[in-house]
């Protein structure tokens, strides 16, 4: 049975991202085995984040934006979103960037393989990929699969389709990204499109939904040709690349150390923000901190503050307000922007906001529906048996 240091089930986001951060720290000699069912070699998804600053990505961002555009129910046009940028990276970029920096190592080891199984042992993290047993001092696993039907929980998916296209008439203005627009029948659930110009005859159309059903492929065609004809003057246009991803959006409870052996990544390992599907920059603030912590002390644990856990409340209390209805969810991100400037909404939804900073942010929500949702929240989770987990 073959041994490797650390073996990363899954060579997704997460998956490269954990093995980009240990080549780039102190254990760049050791062994790594990456193990992904398919090849990541096409442009499967697209992540756009907003950032202060410069990361990692920069060379193989496709656009960066300094504003941003925002259609709700009183509120429409263009946000200063201040001293953050929105960036759009392509996964076909983010994939090849990944390949050739790990294509420098020849202690790694990218296999095309389906993962079996994972088990903690004593002597180390056991997988079977391809019925193959292998062994490491840690695995990093980004397949494990929340259970997403307990009752307690609040399990809401974020489901998408997009479309590259290509029209006929100059339509785009490539400095003016239309992050949010929520003119579109929200049909109680909570629906818009982003807009995202590559040039002025190219964007990437993409409907997006927060609720329980995934739709057919002809109502999320339907619904992206309607805003097409009624709020983009293309002319003709072509369709080219076409996405589709699905993100839960729950307040289920994570491990990401469930044995000694084995750390959970990425979605798995509640790396996933509850109430706003974001994943990216959660993963890599994460995996920055457990790296530079297995570095320095032998133990893959994040340093996590309790007091953090309060934003997993404010997502239990979002996400209840959208499940049930309690009020028109294209209304109530109006009013987030409309008394909120664009930076104090992303640091919120960032977790890096003091707790007054909070209060004026939820502050400007309706009072009514999330204080109901808030008792409804406590219901729910102390008869199900569940405490506020102190993990971020």
């Amino acid at each position: 049975m073959k041994k490797y240091d650390f073996i990363i089930a899954g060579g997704g986001m997460a998956g490269l991202s954990v093995a980009y951060y240990l080549t780039q720290s102190t254990l760049r000699d050791r062994s790594i085995l990456i193990l992904d069912r398919e090849q990541k070699n096409r442009n499967d998804r697209t992540w756009c984040f907003w950032e202060r600053g410069e990361g990692p990505y920069e060379s193989v961002l496709f656009r960066t934006w300094n504003r941003v555009e925002f259609y709700g129910t009183t509120l429409s046009g263009l946000l200063n979103i201040g001293d953050y940028r929105y960036k759009m990276l392509r996964g076909i970029d983010f994939y090849a960037f990944m390949h050739k920096h790990l294509a420098q190592f020849p202690n790694v080891e990218i296999r095309q393989a389906t993962v079996n199984r994972i088990k903690d042992t004593v002597q180390g993290g056991f997988v079977i990929a391809d019925d193959e047993p292998l062994i490491a001092d840690y695995v990093f696993d980004s397949t494990f699969a929340l259970t997403l039907d307990e009752p307690e929980n609040h399990n809401l998916l974020q489901h998408f389709k997009g479309w590259v296209i290509t029209t006929e008439k100059p339509c785009f203005d490539i400095t003016r990204p239309r992050m949010m627009d929520f003119r579109v029948a929200q049909h109680n659930d909570c629906r818009f499109l982003y807009v995202l110009p590559f040039d002025t005859k190219t964007a990437l159309i993409e409907f997006t939904l927060f609720n329980k059903e995934i739709l057919s492929d002809a109502e999320y065609e339907e619904d992206l040709r309607q805003y097409i004809d009624q709020h983009l003057d293309t002319g003709t246009y072509q369709i080219g690349e076409t996405e589709f991803g699905v993100i839960p959006m729950s307040d289920v409870p994570t491990q990401e150390n469930p044995s000694d052996h084995i750390i959970r990544i990425g979605t798995s390992g509640g790396y996933t923000k509850a109430s706003t599907g974001y994943t990216f920059q959660r993963t890599q603030s994460y995996l920055r901190d457990l790296v530079a912590n297995l570095a320095k002390t032998g133990r893959p644990h994040r340093r996590k503050s309790w007091f953090k856990g309060r934003f997993k409340l404010y997502d239990s209390i979002f996400l209840n307000v959208l499940e049930n209805n309690r009020y028109p969810a294209d209304d109530m991100f109006t009013l987030l922007y409309e008394h909120n400037t664009p930076a104090e909404v992303f640091k919120f939804l960032d977790e890096d906001t003091t707790f007054f900073e909070e209060l004026r942010v939820m502050w400007s929500m309706p009072k009514g529906p999330f204080t109901i949702a808030l008792f409804d929240v406590m219901r729910r989770k102390i008869f199900g048996g569940w405490s506020i987990s102190k993990e971020q």
